[in-house]
């Protein structure tokens, strides 16, 4: 049985921790910008499953608005900042001169980003904020868990027909993007309503998702690079960028093979 006390609670708990990483992300540090991407990507897949509940779409479409500035640039930084430590962790030698251009580009985007956190309207989020969970009072028990039920249904489906349509790589962005849906809804089932079922779907959502996680982050250097290679100064620049593609590229091959052989064994079984 769910508790929708839970249900509000675990809904407020999300709303706070954006709204802590709203302002810490200021300072620029990765581990707050990251920490704000994951609230906002958990907060638009929560507020899929209220829109989808027909309540009160207005008060959603105002939130998704307002958000989605702020993720869209926080997303820029943190591209930038992924790539940085990416590159610093392959070790090659002169690497820091690839360090220097994506500082260069940080820079800008940085600056494009605290203007955009200048801008966010807290008082109007913190009102809509409290609309919503008016709203969450009139969810019924058995809809809530239909719905959340349907989603991820829905939401699988679309994996297996991104997956059957090609085995390349095309489509691993919105698999990626399907898998944080599907494990967001079973992170509010499990606040709300314990099952040992749910934990056991939740790990195996969580690993693969992460497994994806790690391709798309080697994905985005791989573009990147590719992006820098084209304007390369000099063959010995040229020579340094490819060097750190390929060591690149093969850690992405490998978090590839995890993710195929993580899809047929816990999601293509039958």
């Amino acid at each position: 049985m769910i508790d929708m006390n839970k249900l509000i609670t675990f809904y407020k708990k999300r709303f706070d921790a954006f709204l802590l990483h709203l302002a810490e992300a200021k300072s620029l540090n990765e581990d707050n910008v990251h920490k704000l991407r994951v609230d906002i990507k958990y907060m638009r897949s929560l507020l899929l499953l209220v829109e989808a509940l027909h309540l009160d779409t207005v008060i959603i479409g105002k939130l998704l608005k307002q958000l989605r500035p702020v993720f869209k640039y926080s997303g820029r930084v943190r591209t930038i900042q992924v790539c940085k430590s990416l590159v610093l962790q392959h070790n090659v030698k002169n690497q820091e001169k690839v360090i220097e251009i994506l500082e260069e580009n940080q820079s800008n985007i940085s600056n494009d980003f605290i203007v955009v956190l200048d801008k966010f309207k807290l008082d109007k989020f913190k009102k809509r904020m409290e609309n919503l969970y008016q709203v969450l009072e009139g969810i019924s028990t058995p809809e809530l868990r239909e719905k959340a039920d349907k989603i991820i249904h829905d939401e699988l489906d679309l994996i297996y027909k991104l997956w059957a349509s090609s085995r390349g790589e095309e489509n691993y962005h919105d698999i990626r993007k399907f898998f944080k849906i599907i494990k967001s809804l079973l992170q509010l089932l499990i606040a709300v309503e314990s099952s040992d079922d749910l934990e056991r779907e939740y790990n195996i959502v969580n690993e693969t998702e992460s497994t994806l996680g790690n391709w798309h982050d080697r994905d985005v250097l791989d573009k990147k690079l590719a992006k820098i290679q084209s304007f390369a100064p000099n063959p010995e620049f040229k020579s340094l960028v490819r060097e750190i593609k390929n060591k690149n590229r093969s850690e992405k091959n490998a978090h590839i093979k995890e993710f195929k052989q993580q899809m047929l064994t816990n999601f293509l079984k039958h």
